[in-house]
């Protein structure tokens, strides 16, 4: 039985990883960013997907810029989240032309954000990580925004959407303290490789 990792160490954690990923030059963060986008792209979850929701990139987390352009190109419709005001997100279109502001957490979101798409209509998800396990256990920022907004797949994690991962590899950990409200992934993209963790 693996031992499991305290809240204190959760946090020691975020705090270690987030500033690693910071840490790393504009050169490789880019080259990062290319190299998880090409995975993606190639994957038949990204090709059969129609509506994707992802996140824009700030904190050293991988820059998802290149799909939503070929999401754009290949005439998907691509949403990001909006973190309202009782700790809930929602998810709200993204076109080439929106225009952004940072949100109360440093997180940029549409400026005047259109409404929002029930999250059971999302065909894929892209997650930022802060660390993650192969067998896809994540550790978020803290806050739960997304266990909650997906809630709804803690009996059936096959039901829609599908739900990626995004990080750099090097912030891959060997294990992690799960809560019976954490929401698995199906896998992880990184500049390395794709990990499948749930069939």
């Amino acid at each position: 039985m693996p031992k499991r990792i305290s809240e204190h160490e959760k946090k020691r954690l975020r705090r270690q990883l987030r500033q690693q990923r910071r840490d790393l030059s504009p050169a490789a963060q880019q080259q990062h960013a290319d190299e998880a986008a090409e995975i993606l792209l190639k994957s038949p979850l990204f090709r059969e997907a129609d509506t994707i929701a992802a996140y824009i990139a700030g904190d050293g987390e991988l820059d998802l810029s290149p799909v939503f352009d070929a999401a754009w190109y290949r005439g998907k419709h691509c949403y990001v989240p909006v973190v309202g005001e009782f700790q809930q997100m929602t998810f709200v279109p993204y076109e080439r032309d929106t225009a952004t502001q940072f949100n109360r957490f440093g997180i940029a979101e549409p400026l005047e954000p259109g409404p929002a798409i029930a999250v059971d209509r999302l065909d894929l998800v892209l997650l930022p990580l802060v660390g993650f396990c192969r067998n896809g256990e994540r550790l978020g920022m803290g806050g739960g925004y997304y266990d909650r907004a997906f809630s709804f797949k803690a009996g059936n994690p096959k039901l829609a959407p599908t739900l990626i991962g995004v990080a750099h590899s090097m912030q891959e950990l060997n294990e992690l303290q799960t809560d019976n409200w954490d929401i698995p992934l199906h896998g992880i993209v990184t500049n390395r490789e794709y990990i499948r963790a749930q069939t």
